[in-house]
C-alpha cells in the first residue's frame, strides 16, 4: 500500500501544482491584461498631448507668419471700436487738405439683403456724413484723400456749394466697412 500511497500523494502534488499553476497564470494574464489596457491608456493619452503641443505649435507659427497680412487685411475695415479713430482719420485728411471738417452723421446702414450677407462675415456697413469748408481745390483734394484712405470707401452722395468770400462747402456721405 506504500507505493499506492505514495504515488496518490504525488498525483495530488501534481493536481495541486499544476491547479496553482494555472491559477498563478491566470492571474498573471489578468494582472498583464489589466496594465496592458492602462499602458494603452496613457500611451494614446500622450499621442493626443503630443498631437494638441504639435497643433499648438503650428498654429503659432501660422500666427507669427501671417500677421503683417492680417494687419493689412484688419486696416480695410473699420475696427470694432474704431468709428472715433476713423473719424479723426477723416479730419486729419481735412486738416492736411487746409479744409475745416465737421461730421455731420454717423450711422449704421440699414439695407437688408446686403447687411445680411455682411453680417455673415462679421461686418456692417457705416454711413458717415462728413461737409469739408475751405477753397474749391482745398474741398477737392480733402475728397481726393478720403478717397485714397486705406480702407475701401463708397461715395453715396457728393456736393459742392460756393459760399461768401470764395470759400466752398462740400458734403460728402460715404460708407465703409465696419467689423461688428
Amino acid at each position: 500500500m506504500i507505493p499506492f500511497r505514495s504515488t496518490k500523494f504525488l498525483l495530488v502534488l501534481c493536481i495541486a501544482l499544476v491547479a496553482t499553476g494555472a491559477v498563478a497564470y491566470a492571474l498573471l494574464w489578468f494582472l498583464f491584461a489589466r496594465e496592458q489596457s492602462r499602458a494603452a491608456t496613457i500611451s494614446g493619452g500622450l499621442r493626443e498631448v503630443e498631437q494638441a503641443r504639435i497643433s499648438d505649435a503650428s498654429l503659432q507659427t501660422l500666427l507669427s507668419e501671417t500677421a503683417p497680412k492680417r494687419a493689412r487685411a484688419d486696416m480695410l475695415f473699420v475696427g470694432k471700436d474704431g468709428i472715433v479713430a476713423f473719424l479723426k482719420e477723416l479730419e486729419r485728411a481735412g486738416a492736411s487738405a487746409g479744409v475745416k471738417t465737421t461730421v455731420v452723421k454717423v450711422a449704421k446702414k440699414e439695407s437688408r439683403e446686403v447687411e445680411a450677407n455682411l453680417a455673415g462675415a462679421g461686418l456692417e456697413t457705416l454711413s458717415v456724413a462728413i461737409e469739408a469748408e475751405g477753397s474749391f481745390a482745398g474741398v477737392h483734394r480733402f475728397l481726393a484723400l478720403a478717397e485714397r484712405l486705406p480702407r475701401p470707401i463708397v461715395l453715396s452722395r457728393v456736393s459742392f456749394a460756393k459760399g461768401e468770400k470764395e470759400i466752398w462747402s462740400g458734403v460728402f456721405e460715404l460708407e465703409v466697412l465696419k467689423i461688428k
